[in-house]
């Protein structure tokens, strides 16, 4: 019989705090801060108001350790080059092919490749978040008439429909305020008229 007292306890999961940051520019855009332990974050999409992230930043005491990009469109992708002048580095779509799940401040980062908007484009799943840049809106999807794909896109719309069927927890925040700032991904792919879907 194994004592209760030798038994060790299994580190509780590390909550995550997302700051969803109206950066106003473009489109009704947003950047997003990710902050785990210790206050170490993530910036996914700074783009728009670089005084938003900033103040967003400051308010959090966040430490930003890297930035992510859901597709290398200026409007989501603006203020990158900004904040690696300030010593933020951006994983890179390369980087992010060869690892595509990263530990990082006690949270998991997985990223799901869904070209189709634009040969690039990717989601980013943390716990039960998913940050879906212009693949998928509260109402809607990105266009594909940008450097993107029809098909290619129906495909990743389809693989959405599939992993929500098996996560239906999952709230998306999306890259612009299109119908709303944030949606059950089951919700959101409800609206979408594809007959894929």
């Amino acid at each position: 019989m194994v004592s209760s007292k030798s038994l060790k306890k299994s580190p509780k999961p590390e909550k995550v705090k997302i700051i969803q940051v109206n950066v106003r520019g473009f489109d009704n855009n947003f950047s997003y801060l990710v902050i785990g332990k210790n206050g170490g974050a993530v910036l996914i999409d700074a783009t728009g108001s670089i005084e938003e992230i900033e103040k967003a930043i400051r308010k959090n005491d966040a430490k930003v350790i890297f930035q992510l990009v859901t597709h290398s469109h200026f409007d989501h992708a603006g203020n990158v080059n900004c904040f690696i002048e300030k010593g933020i580095l951006l994983k890179s779509f390369e980087d992010l092919k060869k690892c595509p799940e990263i530990e990082v401040a006690g949270f998991r980062i997985e990223t799901l490749f869904l070209p189709g908007h634009t040969s690039d484009s990717v989601c980013f799943l943390i716990k039960n978040n998913l940050f879906t840049g212009d693949v998928l809106f509260a109402d809607g999807t990105g266009r594909a008439d940008f450097g993107g794909d029809e098909n290619e896109m129906r495909a990743s719309l389809e693989k959405l429909s599939a992993f929500s069927k098996k996560n239906p927890e999952i709230i998306i925040w999306p890259g612009h305020n299109y119908g709303g700032a944030k949606a059950m991904l089951k919700e959101a792919l409800e609206k979408v008229t594809s007959p894929a879907l």
